[in-house]
């Protein structure tokens, strides 16, 4: 498309309401390659207004871009993971999503050469278009990735990969019981990283996996900040009134954010101690409590 057609379209857009979304400026390519600007704030500007209807040849292109790492590109390591993660975005709300855009992000899920922080990505979006993907071959490779990625034990990859399991539950061939052992293993397993059970903690207390609940009342005094507060959430949202104690000794805490952990475990807890109460009361014909 011309520059002078672009303008066009633009004015027709404000004026009647045509939406332009459907075409991204020509210079957009060049400025996401990093051909025509290096600085990140237009970069990234330029992925995220990159349209609907790129051509095959321009998305060719931004899968090579996609696949570049640290030192191939003028832009930071954070931040060209930032323009990539922006690119992928575009590249899921096209009219037609590219078919072939899971294959890629599952090649470079795969390549260790790319940087966690971009691996990680991959694993994030691959969790996200797995109900979209027409063909029931790529579907099983994302979920063995998805899958691999919950194996990796250190970083973020693997809290990254179970809460894409979780947010896939019963779709598919995805199992919450599955899930949930593996969100418990997890908290359990001496292999994992802080990161990764920080997440299982969570996941257990979604899916309400109650064999967690001993290991989540030692990780509440004895764990990190991070996996405290984890911990306490997770007894909040299974825990009983005998847990309530335990949360006491932590209310006095001078670190606020244990403090504020407890007090909303403590708040949930009582929650639900009240709500079987209630549902014996009994109002008369006035509406009022007997």
């Amino acid at each position: 498309m011309s520059k002078g057609i672009f303008i066009i379209m633009t004015v027709l857009s404000a004026i009647w309401g045509i939406p332009v979304a459907c075409a991204a400026p020509p210079a957009n390519l060049a400025i996401i390659l990093g051909a025509a600007e290096t600085a990140f704030p237009a970069r990234i500007e330029a992925a995220r207004t990159l349209g609907k209807t790129v051509s095959k040849e321009e998305i060719t292109a931004l899968y090579g871009f996609l696949d570049r790492k640290a030192g191939e590109d003028p832009a930071q390591p954070g931040e060209l993971c930032a323009i990539k993660n922006d690119v992928v975005n575009s590249l899921k709300m096209q009219q037609v999503m590219p078919p072939d855009l899971a294959g890629h992000l599952i090649a470079m899920y795969g390549d260790r050469s790319h940087e966690e922080a971009w691996r990680d990505y991959c694993v994030q979006h691959l969790g996200d278009i797995y109900t979209t993907v027409g063909d029931a071959g790529i579907r099983e490779k994302v979920l063995r990735v998805l899958w691999s990625a919950v194996d990796e034990r250190q970083g973020s990859i693997p809290g990254t990969g179970l809460i894409a399991l979780f947010n896939l539950c019963g779709q598919g061939s995805v199992d919450r019981a599955r899930v949930a052992a593996k969100a418990l293993s997890m908290v359990r397993s001496p292999a994992y990283g802080e990161p990764a059970k920080i997440t299982a903690l969570q996941i257990c207390a979604d899916l309400g996996e109650q064999s967690v609940l001993p290991d989540a009342r030692k990780l509440a005094v004895n764990g990190s900040v991070p996996v405290r507060i984890s911990a306490m959430a997770s007894l909040g949202a299974l825990g009983d009134k005998s847990d309530e104690d335990l949360m006491r000794t932590t209310v006095t805490s001078t670190d606020i954010r244990l403090k504020t952990a407890a007090r909303a475990a403590i708040k949930k807890i009582n929650a639900k101690i009240m709500q079987p109460k209630l549902l014996f009361l009994k109002l008369d014909a006035r509406g009022n409590l007997e």
